[in-house]
């Protein structure tokens, strides 16, 4: 799996109409919006740290359609190891897929 941090991806369109299925991991509720919009126009999964979201409304955006999955513990984007952690936790569900992490 190939990840790169990112503090802002400008070229949403760009995103959206990639060939390849994308994955997100969202440390912060910026960079969730950011990767939200990311996310709706083409075929990306979403990975979003605890507390970002709520139940309603996660499940108002996966009946909207988007791919998200919630950890269940907080992950502290300054926790280098942890942020680690998660990211092997991410590549064993999506093996050889482009990840893209918020950089805080």
């Amino acid at each position: 799996m190939i990840w790169v941090r990112l503090r802002l991806i400008a070229d949403v369109a760009w995103v959206t109409q990639l060939e390849i299925a994308l994955v997100l991991f969202a440390l912060t509720k910026h960079g969730l919006a950011e990767m939200l919009d990311l996310a709706r126009g083409g075929r990306s999964a979403i990975w979003v740290n605890d507390g970002l979201l709520d139940a309603v409304k996660l499940g108002q955006l996966r009946a909207d359609g988007l791919d998200l999955t919630n950890f269940v513990n907080w992950i502290d984007p300054a926790d280098q190891e942890a942020v680690q952690g998660a990211v092997e936790t991410i590549r064993e569900h999506h093996p050889n897929q482009v990840l893209y992490i918020e950089r805080t």
